[in-house]
């Protein structure tokens, strides 16, 4: 049988075991919700139940513990066995919360208290209160480094206006993790992230996801329109166009995208094989298909796990600082390749699983159908979709100059 991924450590064990016990009640309700383009809550009243959307938050705020980016994207990818739409969702608010997480970390080793407190009462929030956040980040035509999106400062706070695409998990969200740019002080562009409630006024959830794959997902878009926040509600923030910090925020982001793509194959994959053990007999063509997902497989796992386990050997060794320049465009690039060489190896293995399974996978309502769609998405979920991945990976093999924008 075929070496699963497991977890380095104790939290994270706990966190894979949690995973792989949802995932079957997700399986169960998969095909409904995907023939009905409906979203999962009774998926995300589970998830919560388990204290899933706390697993990077400290035991000592309330939550699982789990730090460790290789686990999370192990835990992950068994959630996506059951169903990749609502593993995805889940995939994008544990970034931000991971992010919090070590940005939390960095100001406590810095000695700056009254910030690592403000990030210790948000991520209490999230393990105390069921806080749910939608990534609020893509824009029509963006520029990763600069959002179109705009936080204005006002007499008590912050007005925010924009639209954002691919709210992913929107439906079940309390609060959306938006990606702003402002005006400092001194006239310089600076990036942030907004803290804002589903339920504020001005905020406006499209139910318009009608896609072809990841159909359950929610991932609508969302308008913005004079929302008012307390001088709290924007926090983080480097100077727009860098992107250096921007790769510091988004080293996992990829990890957990190609971590919802390696679930997908795994499950096709265990389809096949038991939808035609003993019906083979001495036929090349299928032997070859069973043997080069195994090859797939083994090789995704293998990239998946090193990349993981790069960045947290990485923040490791550099628990008061994000670490080098070049560290982080190393780790950001290995990142890169691991989610493009994971999404185009779950593609193949799909593919491959649905040609074994013959007629029976093409019916609607196979999850090797809906498996064969859903893989698909990874290709240019950002960061980084496949057209700029590759760019940018060209940019460093030939050591030149590399740009996200």
């Amino acid at each position: 049988m075929p070496i699963e991924l497991t977890a380095h450590t104790d939290a994270g064990a706990r966190l894979v075991a949690i995973a792989e016990e949802l995932s079957p009640g997700l399986a169960a309700r998969a095909d409904e919700h995907d023939r009905d383009g409906s979203y999962p809550f009774e998926a995300i009243d589970a998830l919560k139940a388990a204290g899933y959307f706390a697993a990077p938050v400290p035991v000592s705020l309330g939550g699982l513990g789990v730090t460790s980016a290789h686990d999370l994207v192990v835990a992950s990818s068994r959630l996506a066995r059951g169903d990749a739409s609502v593993a995805i969702g889940v995939n994008m608010h544990l970034v931000a919360v991971l992010n919090m997480e070590r940005r939390r970390q960095l100001a406590a080793a810095a000695g700056a208290e009254r910030r690592a407190s403000g990030f210790a009462a948000s991520l209490q929030r999230i393990a105390r209160d069921g806080m749910v956040l939608a990534a609020a980040i893509s824009e029509r035509g963006q520029d990763l480094t600069r959002p179109g999106t705009r936080a204005t400062r006002t007499e008590s706070g912050w007005r925010i206006d924009g639209r954002k695409l691919f709210c992913t998990m929107s439906p079940a969200a309390t609060d959306l993790y938006v990606a702003v740019t402002y005006t400092d002080g001194e006239g310089t562009e600076r990036y942030a992230y907004a803290m804002v409630p589903t339920d504020a006024q001005g905020v406006v959830v499209h139910d318009d996801w009608d896609a072809l794959g990841m159909r359950a997902s929610g991932s609508n878009s969302v308008s913005l329109e004079g929302v008012e926040l307390p001088e709290s509600g924007v926090r983080g923030g480097f100077r727009a166009g860098d992107v250096l910090p921007y790769m510091e925020r988004n080293l996992v982001a990829g990890l957990f995208h190609a971590a919802a793509s390696l679930g997908i194959a795994e499950s096709a994959d265990q389809l096949a094989r038991r939808g035609i053990a003993g019906r083979v007999n001495g036929a090349a063509r299928p032997r070859m298909q069973v043997a080069d997902n195994a090859v797939d497989l083994a090789a995704a796992r293998a990239v998946l796990a090193r990349a993981a386990t790069l960045i947290d050997e990485h923040c490791a060794a550099n628990p008061a600082s994000d670490g080098s320049a070049e560290q982080l465009g190393a780790l950001f690039a290995e990142a890169q390749t691991a989610k493009a060489f994971v999404g185009e190896a779950a593609a193949r293995i799909v593919d491959r699983a649905l040609a074994l399974s013959g007629g029976a996978g093409y019916q609607g309502g196979s999850p090797l159908a809906r498996a064969y769609r859903d893989v698909r998405a990874g290709s240019f979920m950002h960061p980084l979709g496949a057209n700029r991945a590759y760019d940018y990976l060209a940019h460093i093999a030939l050591g030149e100059e590399a740009s996200l924008h």
